[in-house]
């Protein structure tokens, strides 16, 4: 399997401009290629933007004309890609959805972005599923940006043994703060490398701007692990603040998986202490910690 580049496209999207976006991203998939990238990794919502207000106009079905284009670059670039669609389901439901394409040009899976928040819920359905796709270059695992908020999904990951976990992102300039303190945190939490594609620009319905700062971190314990200059904060081994642009890392899948096999905290780990019925926890802890619970 050996080394591994990874790619983390940052762009803008334009409202109403699809057929724009898609020419947009690809040039960006040409440029990562033309660096070396085996995984290219686009924003949440790359063609569209985030304009959920009128998802049911915007919408793609998947596989449709979008995956098309991006499987045929696939296969010309020889590069898996990773993107994020607002999908029109079979079931008339819509999802906020990344797709993952092979350096074949298959189209090998989906995840539907299974958390939501409250405003989204009124125009998006919630996935269910955490799939894992094994490809020539690992493990690879999907999630989206407010998937960041919940550090179950990172752990399932963990549990399902992947190396990449990309989480396509177009999150709200406002929560910068908080995204930025939980990235480091999911990758530990997934013991793996997380590779977060951002898009930038404004959404003028909405009258704010979307975040960027795509980065790749890794669990800063291997990091120190693989290299003799090693500080921390160096977790970020790739930031693209402000603006477009592509951010490239190379990682040695093997040798990460050595280091994983050999310092997991998966051994240690209690499951059959987690998530037990409130009830049972109360009358575990008696009625003094009870109170304070509720």
């Amino acid at each position: 399997m050996g080394r591994l580049r990874i790619a983390v496209v940052q762009m803008e999207s334009k409202l109403g401009r699809e057929p724009a976006n898609l020419r947009r991203a690809e040039r960006y998939i040409r440029q990562a290629a033309g660096d070396g990238a085996d995984l290219v990794c686009l924003p949440e919502a790359f063609l569209t933007s985030g304009n959920i207000l009128e998802v049911a106009d915007v919408a793609v079905p998947i596989p449709g004309d979008a995956t098309d284009q991006l499987c045929r670059v696939a296969a010309e670039l020889g590069v898996h890609i990773v993107a994020g669609l607002l999908e029109c389901g079979e079931d008339a439901a819509y999802y906020s959805t990344s797709v993952l394409i092979d350096r074949t040009g298959e189209l090998r899976g989906t995840y539907r972005r299974v958390h939501r928040h409250e405003l989204e819920s009124r125009y998006l359905a919630g996935g269910t599923e955490y799939p894992t796709f094994d490809l020539d270059i690992g493990r690879v695992g999907l999630m989206q940006g407010y998937d960041v908020n919940f550090p179950e999904v990172s752990r399932e990951y963990l549990r399902r043994g992947v190396d990449v976990l990309v989480c396509s992102a177009l999150v709200p300039d406002m929560f910068t703060y908080l995204v930025d303190m939980r990235l480091p945190v999911r990758a530990v939490d997934g013991e793996c490398v997380l590779a977060f594609a951002s898009g930038v620009g404004n959404n003028l319905y909405a009258g704010f701007g979307y975040m960027g700062r795509s980065q790749i971190l890794a669990d800063p314990l291997f990091l120190e692990s693989e290299r003799f200059d090693f500080e921390d904060g160096d977790e970020r081994m790739v930031l693209l603040a402000e603006g477009e642009g592509v951010g490239i890392v190379e990682i040695d899948i093997d040798r990460m998986r050595r280091y994983r096999d050999k310092a997991t905290l998966r051994n240690d780990s209690r499951p059959g202490t987690y998530w037990r019925p409130v009830a049972d926890a109360v009358t575990a802890t008696g009625p003094a910690t009870a109170a304070l619970q509720t």
